[in-house]
This record gives structure tokens, C-alpha cells and sequence, in this order.
């Protein structure tokens, strides 16, 4: 799912009138300032991506800092492909090889429309040890609050977040922090300048991009089993066959096990995987 470029477009004038009333900062869209620069620098393959990756405060992260292989996901809450990652491959990811002490696995939010701004803001109200449920949350149930008969996306992620316990009050003042919202665009736009990120899911491990096909487990397995056998490690038993249930509908899951504080130190850069496009949202 490519972002959107300029940042701003996500479902055109719907959207804004839908957000009348969330704030200055989602009204306008929030886009970092170098946002469609960078993006055209990432079209006419003038963006060269860096090859190391620090794993900082920001970053949601899984397994031991010492795992030889280090994996970052870069996922955008309105990503149908993300959802479909985050239920058919994170959780054979976590067992085989996160578990085992293979892989550490590194979360992050790309941005690629004002409405995964405003989840990765209201993911931020709510908390740090509530954001990776609230994500996982939206991600399982994306047919019930992007897809409403109203097509007002803004009260599916505000029913969302009552879901996981936010009150009415504390969402409107959510949607009205600007700041949060430039700040997240910043990251997002430094991330595309780092690794030439412009659609999600994205993968890269230890710092380099994958190709679409590590999408899959099947696809990922060959890759991580590769980088393992270069390394001179061991590859892990074998794989997990069974695909967890998803969660019912409008239920917080349980994070995928393992470490939800960040690291402080730097990790070794991960590869990306190429995602197919996707039309943003309708509004």
C-alpha cells in the first residue's frame, strides 16, 4: 500500500469534512513538511537507503537485543496487508524465531494517510503498554471501522477507542494534539529518508529491504533461514503450523510475547519487504 503523495490525500474532501471537529492538525493532515519531496526522491530513485538501524525509545520491540538477526516491520493501521501479516505471520514469526532467540522483531508506524496519523496518535493517548493491543485491535477488526455504512472512518477509530477504554472527552482532546501528530510525521519522514520507505508493509532486516515475497511465512522463512545459515546459526526446529483464531470482533488481542519496552541500544539494520498497492480508505 503506497503512501499517499502529497501526505494529505485520504479520501479527499470526505475526510475533511468528516474531521471538522477532531482539530487544526488532522483538518490539514499533519505531513511532515519534507514529505512529498522525500517521496519524490523515493519515485525517480534518487533516495539512497542507509544500511544500519538504531532501535530507539520509540520503537515497540520483541526478543532479545542480542538475537543475530534483527527485523522491522514498518505498518500502517489502514494496510489490509498489514492485517494480514499481523495475523497470519507475526505469530509463527514470535514462536519460531523470536522465541528461540533468533530474531528480535522491531514495530513501527508508517503513516500513509491522516487516518493512521490519527490511530498512531490515539495509540499514543492511550499508552504505551495499550498501544500494540489498540494496533493489533484495529488491524483485526479494520472491516468494522473502515468499512462502515456511514463511510465516517473517524467515529469507527473513536468507537475503536472506547473499545479500548478511552473516553469520549480524552478522544477529542487526542485528535486536538498537534504536536504528537507533527512529531509521528517526523519520524515517518525520516524513516522514508533513512530507507526510501514509501509503501507498507515494509520489511528490513538487519538494515536491508526484502522483496515482497517475505511477506508470507513461507517467503520469510527462506529469507531468516538464509541470513541464519550466513551467520554460522542455527536455524530453529521447525515451523509452527497452526494459524492462531483471530480475535473477536471489537476485542483488544494479547500482544504477541515478548519484550514491549524499547531498547536503547543500536540494533543492526533489517530488510524490507516490497507491499502491494492499495487505495487508501474511502471516506
Amino acid at each position: 500500500m503506497k503512501i499517499e503523495t502529497p501526505f494529505l490525500v485520504a479520501g479527499g474532501a470526505g475526510v475533511l469534512a468528516l474531521a471538522a471537529g477532531l482539530g487544526f492538525w488532522f483538518m490539514s493532515g499533519g505531513g511532515g513538511s519534507n514529505t512529498e519531496q522525500i517521496g519524490q526522491e523515493i519515485a525517480s530513485g534518487a533516495c539512497k537507503p542507509i544500511e544500519t538501524v538504531n532501535v530507539t525509545s520509540e520503537d515497540f520491540t520483541f526478543g532479545e537485543a542480542d538475537a543475530p538477526i534483527t527485523l522491522v516491520e514498518y505498518a500502517s493501521q489502514t494496510c489490509s496487508h498489514c492485517a494480514d501479516f499481523a495475523r497470519e505471520v507475526v505469530p509463527k514469526l514470535q514462536e519460531n524465531y523470536v522465541k528461540t532467540g533468533k530474531v528480535r522483531f522491531v514495530f513501527r508506524e508508517f503513516q500513509r494517510n491522516r487516518i493512521d496519523l490519527a490511530a498512531s496518535v490515539l495509540g499514543r493517548c492511550l499508552g504505551r503498554d495499550a498501544f500494540i493491543p489498540f494496533t493489533e485491535m484495529l488491524f483485526a477488526n479494520q472491516n468494522t471501522w473502515m468499512l462502515r455504512e456511514d463511510q465516517n472512518i473517524v467515529e469507527g477509530l473513536r468507537e475503536m477507542s472506547r473499545r479500548a477504554g478511552m473516553s469520549n472527552e480524552d478522544f477529542e482532546a487526542c485528535m486536538k494534539k498537534e504536536d504528537e501528530a507533527k512529531r509521528l510525521s517526523d519520524l515517518r519522514d525520516k524513516s522514508m529518508k533513512d530507507y526510501c520507505i514509501d509503501a507498507t508493509p515494509t520489511l528490513l532486516m538487519n538494515g536491508r529491504k526484502l522483496q515482497a515475497d517475505a511477506s508470507t511465512y513461507d517467503g520469510l522463512e527462506k529469507v531468516l533461514n538464509a541470513e541464519l545459515k550466513k551467520l554460522g546459526k542455527e536455524a530453529p526446529a521447525a515451523a509452527a503450523t497452526a494459524t492462531p483464531t483471530a480475535p473477536a470482533e471489537g476485542t483488544s488481542p494479547t500482544p504477541a510475547s515478548g519484550d514491549t519496552a524499547p531498547a536503547a541500544t543500536p540494533e543492526s539494520p533489517p530488510a524490507s519487504s516490497a507491499p502491494a498497492t492499495e487505495a487508501p480508505p474511502a471516506q
